[in-house]
């Protein structure tokens, strides 16, 4: 049994799913200004990951990084890389703007199973040391793929000035971004001189890396699988800590180290999480809901839900929908 402790933060890591995923142009585009985030998206503000690689141009102020245990602040004009499966969240530091191209990576590839999906990228986003690099407009050989994403930023967000082809000419551009990127790796060996601290301290996360580091990274985003996909169950700590074959003291660690939650308090979490995008999305009663995401009283699941929303589920229905 889980022992919950009413102290804890009320946080929630998602894995954030790309609503444009199964349709002819699969990009997500969000636009952050002053807390708003439009189209609003589940990762928004939280700790969350995707399959998808992104990057995030900050048009204004300074916006703040967190990967995994990794803190990292970018100013307007700077941009930050995240791999795929990279655990993270974004916020804002103080008043800004910035965009955030979320890119599946068969827009990257050209096709399943080309030479370009192998060399160009699998071996950047399967790379077990490399889950994230901030580009910086202060270090020049950062130019090419910066000047890449303004691009980028300009045909996108400026979209009567072009009307023909659009999205070929945004599919263009993000390939352009892609190269620009790869490049940039090869033009720090061959650049005369002393490389700044931070690309050194890149490279190294990306070529040598902490095995130790690598395996806690692969067992939490196991750990919060198996609960993404069990929620509705009647899962106890042991069943999650056997995901990843791990002790429950390690399972309770892991989650408080990255998460800085107990298993419980995702578990709940992610199943009141679930339950409002039900209610929301789907025209099932609260009760069906409660039984769908893994409560065994109704009583129990609105007295839950009341505490983290502020309201009763079906207020929240007739609020949101």
């Amino acid at each position: 049994m889980f022992v919950e402790k009413d102290s804890e933060k009320d946080v929630i890591p998602v894995y954030s799913h790309n609503p444009y995923d199964a349709t002819r142009f699969p990009l997500l585009v969000l636009d952050v200004k002053r807390q708003v985030c439009r189209p609003y998206n589940e990762g928004f503000r939280v700790f969350h990951w995707h399959e998808e690689v992104q990057f995030v141009y900050i048009l204004q102020g300074i916006v703040h990084f967190r990967i995994y245990d990794e803190e990292v602040d970018l100013r307007a004009g700077d941009c930050m890389f995240i791999n795929r499966a990279a655990l993270h969240q974004i916020m804002e530091k103080e008043d800004c703007q910035y965009h955030s191209y979320i890119i599946p990576l068969r827009m990257l590839s050209f096709f399943p199973g080309s030479i370009m999906e192998e060399r160009n990228v699998g071996a950047v986003v399967n790379h077990p040391f490399f889950t994230h690099f901030a580009m910086r407009e202060e270090n020049e050989i950062c130019a090419d793929v910066l000047e890449a994403v303004r691009e980028l930023d300009r045909i996108y967000f400026n979209k009567s000035a072009h009307t023909d082809h659009l999205e070929y000419r945004i599919s263009i551009q993000l390939v352009k971004v892609w190269l620009a990127f790869l490049e940039q790796f090869s033009n720090i060996s061959e650049k005369e001189g002393k490389v700044p601290e931070e690309w050194t301290d890149g490279l190294k996360n990306m070529t040598t890396g902490c095995c130790e580091n690598v395996r806690s990274h692969k067992r939490i985003r196991t750990l919060l699988s198996f609960v993404h996909e069990n929620y509705g169950k009647d899962i106890s700590l042991k069943d999650i800590a056997g995901a990843a074959n791990i002790s429950a003291t390690e399972c309770q660690r892991c989650f408080r180290t990255y998460v800085q939650c107990s298993p419980y308090k995702y578990l709940m979490r992610y199943r009141l999480d679930r339950s409002a995008v039900m209610l929301r999305n789907s025209d099932d009663t609260v009760t069906e809901i409660a039984m769908n995401v893994g409560f065994h009283s109704v009583s129990a699941y609105i007295k839950y839900f009341k505490k983290i929303y502020g309201m009763t589920p079906v207020k929240y229905r007739c609020e949101k929908r």
